[in-house]
């Protein structure tokens, strides 16, 4: 279902939310997770309220939405939100800004550090790859950035997605931990969170995207007010510095 047509799906009725009564309901890009489960878990020991969070690649969130999945608090990239903002999905003026974050290579943790400094660089090193993986670009932000800007930049789209292992949710890094790819690109906090694996660095500027995550409420959520009492303590310094220390920087 179009972007555009969710409100109408909110207005027809969303499904009853399995969390525990007085529980808020997140559903969230994974990129965020582990700030995110910090950030929060401070917030529920003051508030007394308790937080089920859902994550996954933005792709596989927006589906849940058009299937009226309900929930309290959306965070995903801020231009998808501010496309949902202006289609009433989510409450004008809610949204919070949480965190920035660009797109990294990693390699099996012992494993010789390729260079990708310059485009050359990276191009040599993709070529040289004998298997590689990203997220799918069908079902998130990173994936599709590398998989419809930066390789048609290096010219070298087909040549890299016939030897690529696409990842369907969760760090592509595990990938390099069961032997399935050589080198992975995703956004650098989700790389960060898999012990078997070493970020060798960001990008190139010339092709990198820098992502800012966003949380708003959502027109579904039961308790407007401690939905958007949860996103003001995130995007607090307090909250933000658990995004700070993760790999993000100051949106």
């Amino acid at each position: 279902m179009p972007i555009h047509m969710l409100a109408f799906a909110f207005a027809m009725g969303a499904i009853a939310s399995t969390a525990a009564a007085g529980d808020l309901v997140v559903l969230s890009a994974g990129a965020v997770r582990e700030a995110f489960e910090e950030a929060s878990g401070r917030w529920q020991k003051a508030s007394g309220t308790g937080v089920k969070a859902s994550f996954a690649p933005a792709g596989e969130i927006r589906k849940r939405l058009a299937a009226h999945e309900a929930a309290d608090v959306l965070i995903l990239p801020s231009d998808q939100l501010a496309l949902l903002e202006r289609d009433g999905v989510v409450v004008a003026g809610t949204r919070r800004d949480l965190g920035a974050v660009g797109i990294s290579a990693a390699v099996r943790k012992g494993a010789p550090l390729p260079d990708i400094s310059t485009l050359d660089a990276l191009r040599r090193t993709l070529l040289a790859a004998k298997s590689v993986t990203y997220m799918d670009p069908t079902l998130g932000t990173s994936g599709r950035h590398f998989d419809e800007k930066v390789l048609p930049r290096l010219g070298i789209r087909d040549a890299v997605r016939a030897k690529t292992a696409f990842g369907k949710g969760g760090s592509v890094a595990l990938k390099l931990v069961s032997g399935e790819a050589d080198i992975a690109f995703q956004n650098t906090t989700e790389l960060l969170v898999v012990p078997g694996a070493t970020v060798v660095g960001p990008l190139p500027d010339e092709v990198q995207m820098r992502t800012v995550y966003s949380g708003a409420v959502l027109g579904s959520a039961r308790d407007r007010a401690r939905a958007q009492s949860l996103l003001d303590h995130l995007a607090s310094a307090e909250g933000r510095r658990s995004f700070l220390d993760r790999g993000f920087s100051a949106p």
